[in-house]
């Protein structure tokens, strides 16, 4: 009986021991979890910029989430540690998706009007710029399988005149001297001519490729362009709605003098009378 007593002591103790070590891992991941970032329109607008400044969605291979992390980098630099690559990351493909569906309004964040319209502006120029992008890449792609048929000739046509060259070699008895070094230049004349076209095509490719790489360039120029011109626009309208509002404020403070001093004037006359 004693024994049985014990074992159950021993078993409701490491019951209490794991209860305890699962509930201080709770409070720990708790601890660690940090609240979700709740973007503004000012935070939208300057994280759409970065996106399309630094163009994530056009990286090469392997080399997506490297962009990513500079656009967080870049982000936290503007409005704190509190922002991440990751949140960055959803909340740009938040914003496509809402402002595919045309909902942009449920994704709650507070902004002037004229910030509303920028951020718009900035997910249309994000849409067709990834738009390009995909058929750009679709294009090369359409591209490559083109070419690929045609190397793969040029070496089906090699490794023929090397087989066609050992068979040759091997049949060296069957055949003279005469006929066998009049099928050695023949090879080597196709081969050179092989070479020479397959060296014409990577050439054509690596011209189609500087043309597409210059394209690309002038696109993000025209790109990074329209966005100075954004910026200076909104600073032009809001330079002007402050002077606009001074404005209006010095002709207030005009008419309220000039009523003070009507006033004034009306009192000492009624006095002297």
């Amino acid at each position: 009986t004693s024994a049985l007593s014990a074992t159950s002591k021993r078993s409701k103790h490491k019951k209490f021991c794991f209860v305890l070590v699962l509930s201080m891992s709770d409070e720990q991941g708790s601890a660690k979890r940090k609240p979700a970032h709740r973007f503004t329109i000012p935070q939208d607008v300057d994280l759409l910029k970065e996106v399309l400044t630094i163009c994530p969605h056009d990286a090469p291979y392997g080399q997506t989430s490297g962009r990513w992390a500079e656009v967080g980098d870049r982000m936290r630099t503007i409005h704190g540690d509190s922002l991440s690559a990751t949140g960055c990351r959803k909340r740009c493909d938040d914003l496509l998706a809402a402002f595919h569906k045309d909902s942009l309004a449920s994704l709650r964040a507070s902004g002037t009007d004229e910030q509303h319209h920028e951020r718009e502006q900035l997910l249309q120029d994000l849409k067709a710029l990834k738009r390009a992008s995909k058929e750009d890449k679709g294009s090369r792609e359409d591209k490559r399988e083109a070419r690929d048929p045609a190397v793969r000739a040029v070496v089906d046509l090699k490794r023929k005149a090397v087989e066609e060259d050992g068979e040759s070699s091997d049949s060296d008895g069957a055949t003279t001297p005469k006929k066998y070094s009049r099928r050695r230049p023949t090879i080597l004349k196709e081969s050179t001519h092989d070479v020479a076209t397959f060296m014409s095509m990577m050439e054509s490719t690596n011209k189609v490729r500087m043309e597409e790489l210059a394209l690309q360039k002038e696109v993000n120029a025209i790109t990074a362009r329209k966005l100075e011109l954004d910026e200076k626009r909104y600073l032009l309208e809001k330079a002007e709605r402050e002077a606009r509002l001074a404005l209006e404020q010095q002709e207030r403070q005009m008419q309220i003098e000039f009523m003070r001093s009507t006033l004034d004037m009306m009192r000492a006359i009624t006095k002297k009378v």
